[in-house]
């Protein structure tokens, strides 16, 4: 199923927001020696002891909130709280060293611009007036505001604050209507790889029912027919043309197999990753290990079916491995599928060129995965095998 704009939305916070938290948590750590060198300007009201203490303060809440992005993922509550102490952070400052007229207020402009890459735009112009507002009480309040023109530096100031606020606003319109298309493109990509795999798979039962139904129960029967002619009247030439039928029915089944895995209707998907591994084996030579954990009914069993059958072929016709292992769990509601082997490896580079060339059986799968929202990771090195990862929402 598609997701609505809301839950692409919801997803996108729970992955960008990280990323984006890193870079605002470097603009925050970059602000801090400007800070600090825009006091030794010229200004009405030089800064105090207490100004450098309050910047050793936000110093160090700037850097450990840079610690603390870099070591997990957070969410929309943590933005707005740091957004909140960026705000009375620079207030603070502003009062230390000026007010209107201290160099710290420039910082503001730092607020609105951030906010416009982290949320839409009602919050953006919410915290876009937050920080004039902030900017405005403060220079207003402060001593330096009695001075000649200081209500026109003060208004003119609030005036560059407001313009760079309704431009961040402005900002996170644009961001959202593109990134609201670009999640209803990625939906209808979904939909339409969705309904190519739900019709491949048909035609692949099809073929495969054809097979087994018409094919292979005729050569069946010849394969009979010939055995009685044999007790007849046995002939070299009858043995070897059991043999070849014998042979043909043995491909036909496997080919069946390959096509539309019966098993994995009747059995389940333990039971078909086992069987899909254990034939891979065969062809490539190597010993398998299954390390297979789930035991309920997952969502997109086909899907890992396929991903896994492609990585064990490659296994088989290149990897050259001796061993190699598959394993399948289920947790943190992640359904991760590894494709390990310990063979010749490859440079992950060079994919793309494979593709031109006409291999394009991984990256049918990376595309299959990505489709429903997964991800796909390969590790490989020339010399050291290849570790083939796939993680599906579950």
């Amino acid at each position: 199923m598609a997701l609505s704009w809301a839950t692409a939305r919801a997803v996108g916070v729970g992955t960008d927001m990280t990323e984006t938290e890193r870079r605002v948590a470097w603009l925050r750590v970059a602000a801090i020696p400007l800070l600090a060198v825009g006091e030794e300007l010229p200004h009405p009201d030089p800064a105090t002891k207490a100004f450098f203490i309050a910047l050793g303060i936000f110093g160090g809440f700037a850097l450990a909130v840079l610690w603390y992005v870099y070591r997990g993922s957070v969410d929309r509550r943590f933005a707005l709280v740091v957004t909140a102490a960026d705000v009375a952070s620079i207030t603070t400052l502003a009062v230390l060293s000026g007010g209107a007229y201290s160099p710290a207020w420039l910082a503001f402009f730092l607020v609105p611009v951030a906010v416009a890459f982290r949320f839409r735009s009602p919050l953006t112009a919410i915290a876009a007036a937050t920080t004039l507002a902030a900017f405005l009480i403060q220079a207003l309040l402060h001593p330096s505001a009695s001075g000649r023109d200081a209500y026109r530096f003060i208004a003119v100031s609030a005036g560059y604050l407001a313009w760079i606020g309704l431009a961040a606003v402005l900002l996170s319109a644009v961001l959202e209507r593109r990134t609201r298309r670009v999640h209803e493109l990625a939906e209808a990509r979904q939909r339409l790889m969705v309904d190519a795999l739900t019709a491949e798979e048909r035609e692949r039962q099809a073929l495969a029912e054809a097979l087994h139904d018409h094919a292979i129960q005729n050569l069946l029967s010849a394969r009979h027919e010939l055995e009685e002619a044999a007790e007849a009247a046995p002939h070299p030439a009858l043995t070897r043309a059991d043999d070849a039928l014998k042979e043909t029915v043995a491909d036909l089944r496997e080919a069946v197999f390959e096509l539309h895995p019966f098993v994995l209707d009747e059995a389940g998907l333990t039971a078909a990753l086992r069987a899909v591994s254990q034939r891979a084996a065969r062809r490539g030579g190597f010993q398998v290990t299954c390390d297979l954990r789930p035991h309920r009914p997952l969502h997109h069993e086909r899907l890992l079916l396929s991903a896994a059958r492609q990585l064990l072929a490659n296994a088989a016709e290149h990897a050259d491995a001796k061993h190699v292992v598959v394993r399948l769990t289920d947790e943190d509601h992640t359904i991760v599928l590894t494709v390990e082997d310990d063979g010749v490896g490859f440079d992950p580079a060079a994919l793309p060129g494979r593709v031109a060339e006409g291999h394009i059986g991984l990256a049918s799968q990376q595309e299959r995965v990505q489709s429903v929202g997964g991800r796909l990771a390969i590790r490989s090195a020339p010399g050291e095998g290849t570790k083939v990862e796939v993680e599906i929402p579950s």
